[in-house]
């Protein structure tokens, strides 16, 4: 039987060359990883058994070191305590010695206290008596005075006593006079209060009715005067009043009108932005057609503070405001920043024209230095020199020379564009 013949192999294409070419790059990195992690593992595993080794061998030389800072530490204190109980039987003896000698001046001090007390007793005995002898002598004269004072005291109360009653029967029958008066002229006042009360009470009444004819009259006048008035003007805004009517109907539909033409421009502005953008697409850049709309540039903390500085309620009117421009954020966003970079190159233009003119007024300067005109002439410059002087103006003290005194030096000074040429 004929073998059977193999399958002829065909050519891959590109797109299957790629992805085994992929396939193997992806094993290769995979097989790159792994021995990564592997390598890695181990250099952990040995870094973790040097790490305990080391820490093993510390604590052992730390115990070796302590048993010989104990042998050294035990002998120190040995000495130390030598030196402490030989200081302390020292210190007791000297305490000894003080003690004994407080107790005998305590038994002297209290012998002298003793006696000065048995002394203070003494005196205050004589202090006592004293005192008992000057009490009595003026409790003696108190009692003197105070038994003057008392018959005084008497005396002077029965006459204010006798004083006051015979003031309060004067006074009594002038109060009973007065109250007769006052009764006579009260009953006087009254009369003529009721004569004169009567007397106005009628003239009021008489000035009352004549006052309400006059009025009435007044009233009716200026009531007939009212209805013709109000007749004429009812027969002369007649015509007036159709043709308002006439204005406020068409000024209803007027104002439908307005309002249909007011959204048809809306839209029709809207029709315009949009148009506007398909245009300024054309000439934006790479990074704008990538990344069209750029987050804020404030950091949350500023954002923060700016709500805080300016607080916004959001209205159930605002809120539907918000709602209806919700579709122009994007825009909005771009239009800022188109407005922004606009701003930034305004502020740009202006310095480079600070910085432009500063550096024409520099080139002046130096230009009117190295050159000759009368412009300059006429002005001060202090490169310009004839005859050792300068069209600066001088000062109008110049230090005085005495004989004998060095001329001072002079200074030649050289344009420089006189050197430039005989350099050149």
């Amino acid at each position: 039987m004929p073998k059977k013949r193999k399958k002829a192999k065909l050519p891959l294409s590109d797109e299957e060359q790629l992805l085994l070419f992929q396939q193997k790059l992806l094993a290769e990195e995979e097989m790159a990883k792994k021995k990564e992690r592997l390598l890695s593992q181990f250099l952990k595993d040995k870094l973790a058994k040097e790490e305990h080794n080391s820490a093993l061998n510390l604590n052992k030389i730390n115990t070796q070191w302590r048993t010989v800072l104990r042998e050294v530490k035990t002998r120190e204190l040995h000495k130390d305590i030598e030196i402490l109980s030989q200081t302390f039987e020292r210190v007791v003896d000297c305490k000894d010695s003080v003690i004994k000698s407080l107790a005998k001046d305590l038994s002297e001090a209290e012998e002298q206290h003793a006696h000065a007390l048995r002394s203070h007793l003494h005196n205050i005995d004589q202090l006592l008596a004293l005192q008992r002898c000057r009490l009595s002598r003026l409790e003696e004269g108190y009692n003197a005075e105070l038994e003057a004072l008392t018959k005084e005291f008497e005396t002077e109360r029965k006459t204010i006593t006798d004083q006051h009653e015979k003031e309060i029967h004067y006074l009594q029958d002038v109060f009973m006079a007065m109250e007769q008066n006052y009764i006579d002229s009260e009953y006087e006042s009254k009369l003529e209060f009721q004569s004169m009360w009567d007397d106005l009470k009628n003239k009021n009444l008489e000035e009352k009715h004549f006052l309400r004819l006059k009025l009435e009259n007044i009233v009716e006048d200026l009531w007939r005067r009212f209805q013709d008035a109000l007749k004429n003007y009812t027969d002369a805004t007649e015509d007036q009043k159709i043709a308002f009517e006439t204005l406020q109907v068409k000024d209803e539909k007027s104002s439908k009108e307005i309002e249909a033409q007011m959204k048809k421009i809306q839209r029709l502005q809207g029709e315009k932005i949009l148009k506007l953008a398909e245009i300024c697409r054309k000439f934006e850049t790479e990074e704008e057609k990538v990344l069209p709309f750029y987050s804020s540039v404030l950091t949350p903390k500023e954002q923060e503070e700016i709500e805080e500085i300016y607080p916004e309620e959001l209205t159930e009117q605002l809120a539907k405001v918000i709602v209806n421009y919700t579709g122009m954020e994007n825009f909005w966003k771009r239009y800022n920043k188109v407005k922004l970079e606009q701003l930034s190159l305004q502020h740009r233009h202006v310095q480079l024209l600070e910085i432009n003119g500063k550096l024409r007024e520099m080139l002046k300067q130096y230009l009117d230095g190295i050159s000759v005109s009368d412009e300059v002439m006429s002005q001060l410059n202090p490169l310009f020199i004839v005859n050792h002087r300068s069209n600066l103006p001088q000062p109008l003290s110049t230090p005085t020379t005495q004989p004998g005194d060095k001329p001072p030096p002079t200074t030649y000074i050289i344009e420089a564009a006189h050197v430039i040429s005989h350099i050149l």
